[in-house]
């Protein structure tokens, strides 16, 4: 007599945790790259703009108010988003680039037990010898 499995099959769990995983890779790939890949796709679902929804956001950050501008305020050179406005002569805007720089590469320091004599008969002829 053969007795069949109840429950779900092999096939359909094998299903569920590649969905799972795939689930797990978007999320991973939003982090990295900063964007919603689940706004995103519901927007494109809702047959909404994909492109519109970014470029509102980038409009709300980069407002008049929020432009860097450089002007020269008595005598002297001011970078801000406030002080410099649209009556003095000398603003200008600023456009910023960040940048990190370059860190050159250190050299190693010398380890102090090899450095170091190791006992009071080595530390004097060295001392003899300078």
């Amino acid at each position: 007599m053969l007795h069949r499995q109840r429950g779900i099959s092999l096939i359909l769990v094998a299903v569920l945790m590649a969905a799972v995983a795939a689930l797990a890779m978007a999320v991973i790939f939003s982090m990295r790259y900063e964007r919603n890949l689940f706004a995103e796709g519901l927007a494109r679902l809702a047959g909404k703009s994909v492109a519109a929804a970014p470029a509102a956001g980038a409009a709300a950050t980069s407002a008049p108010a929020k432009q860097l501008r450089r002007c020269v305020i008595d005598g002297k050179t001011v970078f801000s988003d406030t002080e410099c406005g649209a009556a003095n002569a000398t603003t200008r805007n600023v456009v910023v680039h960040e940048t990190k720089g370059i860190d050159a590469p250190r050299a190693p320091k010398p380890d102090p037990a090899d450095a170091a004599p190791q006992d009071l008969r080595a530390k004097m002829i060295e001392k003899a010898t300078r």
